[in-house]
């Protein structure tokens, strides 16, 4: 039996490059966002922002299971913005919540 939640959350921070200029990588990512909640297997994706370093972006990102998220980078919009070279990943986190054990 599968998984009754294979939901995975993806917090990864991002870093707008010092070539780019702020007001465009912040459309950029915006519509990469408006981009990625049209993907089937993505619940969510929210850019926010750090107002004390203003080249840090904090991606939140929920999908579905694992196959979206590989579906994710398979995307045309997705291989696109990573090809546009606006930001780099400084890190990135995949979580779940706690599985717990349903009983019958």
């Amino acid at each position: 039996m599968p998984q009754t939640n294979e939901t995975i959350f993806v917090t990864a921070e991002l870093k707008i490059k010092t070539n780019i200029e702020r007001e465009a990588g912040v459309e950029a990512i915006e519509q990469f966002c408006l981009d990625m909640q049209s993907e089937s297997g993505c619940l969510q994706a929210i850019a926010t922002y750090d107002q004390n370093q203003s080249d840090r972006v904090i991606l939140l990102e929920q999908y579905v299971n694992r196959e979206a998220i590989n579906q994710h980078f398979a995307m045309p919009h997705t291989q696109a913005f990573i090809e546009r070279d606006i930001t780099e990943l400084v890190q990135a986190f995949e979580t779940q919540l706690e599985s717990k054990e349903q009983e019958k």
